[in-house]
């Protein structure tokens, strides 16, 4: 009798159950310990928030008294507690690390943390127990790309990463990892955006399914069951959460690290904000360089921000909604206006600068200048996008192996869900988009339109099967790109365009490494002392050298 074909869940618990800290490189176990470090700051700088102070403080209530450390407090509660909150914080402010496909911190370092502080595990398995957590979080949310959610609202992902670091922490077996990660995708969490885009009710994100998921491996280590086909399963989990499933996401373990994508933030917002950010800087300082002194406010009449669909989308969904305030702490995240308002008055851009009291200090002067700033479309920056992650992510051979129509009717679910295009839109420039994509895709404009014939036809798509494992995760890059226009009362006018965000794939590891470092000492100095936090820091980059971690998240507790 022929043995029976393993499921979906089966095989990456295998993988996961199995791996060694040895078989995973360098520069990816590098890179888990600067998301350790630039989670940990996003934490101690959203417990100074008035959110966050609740959630810590509704986190003890509930889930009651215990041993584990509360980051950043200093004070006790249970493990759950402790976990709860750690997730909460690392969202609030959005200042927590993304990958490419997926917001994973949040899980991925609060589990291995906490529950490994609390098991006295080595340090090598909490980083290793991370990096399983990342590369399953991460396939999972690239397996639903084309469904109702994205990026952060991607909730879902904390469920199965969080069963699968602890269940590796927990020594579980291959079986019983399955059915953790079974167990915990039973009732998938799923995000509606009104509550996400200007609500406490963000915080939520990520600490519901992170606890749900350290549920779930306590209850298979006792021998609880789940669906092990619950993935690939018709009524199962891609077919629900995803407008055309891509299974393929689920592939290439241990050959491609999806850890080699992190994105480190510098500053708290979303994702799409940063690039303009970083050119208004570089804006501030070609001023000061021409003219010897500072640029003030008062002398801008204009700021044109160009930027990809992704970033005008994530400013448009911004203000979904009766919660959005260009002044709300959550909503500033996601306004492109309301960040640059902010630069332009702080010439920063921290967590201190997104607190409640500190925004309704400038309230007026901020919706004075985001008055003056314009957001447009770059065709050009978006097509540009997605031919420099062509080379790491193979989107060429991906694109042939995909059906043009259930591509365009996962379109059609979009637009309807959202009531817009959601920058997929071809019309009406079509022969631009054609020629474009023709090259993202490796096929001319005109082989592009015969392949539209064909599908039409009926024909179905051909060519190898897309595996993760061809992907060359190590050289991708994630080119936000925008282009920043000041227009100055004088008629001057600077300029400067921004593709790979400060602290993104694409930067050397080296001044990475030092834009962490500093984020760390900025949010988390205050609590700890700058030099104290300084030696955290050093602790957390020589993590694996550690013979404990537990003197360490003593330390990450405020002080006394």
């Amino acid at each position: 009798m022929a043995a029976e074909q393993k499921t979906m869940i089966q095989e990456i618990a295998e993988w996961a159950a199995g791996l060694k800290y040895q078989q995973i490189p360098a520069r990816v176990i590098e890179k888990a310990k600067l998301q350790i470090l630039s989670v940990l700051a996003a934490i101690h700088s959203s417990a100074h928030t008035r959110a966050g102070k609740i959630l810590i403080e509704t986190a003890q209530d509930f889930y009651g008294p215990g041993k584990s450390p509360l980051i950043p407090t200093g004070g006790r509660a249970s493990l759950s507690a402790s976990i709860f909150a750690a997730a909460g914080l690392s969202v609030a402010q959005d200042y927590d690390d993304y990958l490419a496909f997926g917001h994973t911190g949040h899980s991925a370092v609060s589990v291995p943390l906490l529950l490994g502080n609390s098991l006295a595990s080595d340090p090598k398995e909490i980083l290793t127990a991370q990096i399983i957590s990342n590369e399953i979080s991460g396939r999972i949310g690239g397996s639903v790309l084309l469904g109702p959610h994205n990026g952060q609202t991607w909730s879902h992902i904390h469920l199965i990463g969080s069963a699968a670091s602890a269940s590796r922490l927990m020594g579980l077996s291959a079986e019983k990892t399955a059915m953790a990660m079974a167990i915990s995708f039973y009732q998938p969490t799923y995000v509606l955006p009104p509550g996400f885009m200007g609500p406490d009710s963000k915080l939520l994100t990520g600490a519901v399914p992170t606890v749900l998921g350290l549920q779930a491996a306590f209850l298979a280590e006792k021998g609880f069951t789940g669906a092990l086909d619950l993935l690939e399963n018709h009524q199962g989990f891609l077919n629900h959460f995803s407008y055309y499933p891509l299974p393929m996401m689920l592939t290439g373990f241990g050959r491609a690290w999806v850890t080699d994508t992190l994105a480190y933030k510098i500053y708290p917002g979303c994702a799409y904000i940063d690039t303009t950010v970083d050119a208004l800087f570089e804006i501030i300082r070609k001023f000061k360089a021409e003219t010897g002194r500072e640029l003030s406010v008062d002398e801008v009449t204009e700021i044109l921000v160009e930027g990809t669909a992704l970033t005008v989308e994530m400013d448009h969904l911004s203000k979904v909604g009766i919660s959005f305030d260009p002044l709300n702490p959550v909503s500033i995240n996601f306004s492109i206006p309301g960040n640059v308002a902010l630069v332009l008055l702080k010439r920063k851009l921290t967590g201190s600068e997104l607190r409640e009291d500190n925004l309704a200090a400038d309230a007026d002067r901020i919706k004075q200048i985001g008055g003056r700033v314009k957001l447009a479309h770059s065709l050009e920056l978006t097509v540009e996008m997605l031919q420099k992650m062509n080379p790491a992510l193979k989107v060429a051979e991906l694109f042939r192996t995909l059906s043009l129509r259930k591509l365009a009717q996962a379109r059609r679910r979009i637009t309807k869900q959202y009531g817009r295009s959601m920058g997929l839109e071809l019309e009406p420039t079509w022969n631009y988009l054609t020629q474009n994509l023709g090259k993202v895709a490796g096929v001319a404009a005109q082989g592009l339109r015969g392949r539209i014939g064909r599908v039409i036809a009926g024909e179905q798509p051909g060519g190898k099967r897309w595996s993760l494992a061809d992907a060359d995760l190590e050289n991708f890059t994630m080119p936000f790109s925008a282009r920043v226009t000041v227009r100055l009362k004088d008629g001057k006018t600077f300029q400067h365009r921004q593709d790979i965000p400060r602290g993104g794939p694409g930067e050397p590891i080296e001044e990475r490494r030092k834009l962490v470092l500093n984020k760390f000492i900025i949010e988390a100095g205050p609590a700890l002392g700058e030099r104290k936090a300084q030696e955290i820091a050093e602790k957390i980059l020589k993590l694996e050298k550690l013979s404990s971690i537990k003197e360490l998240v003593e330390e990450l507790g405020a002080k006394k």
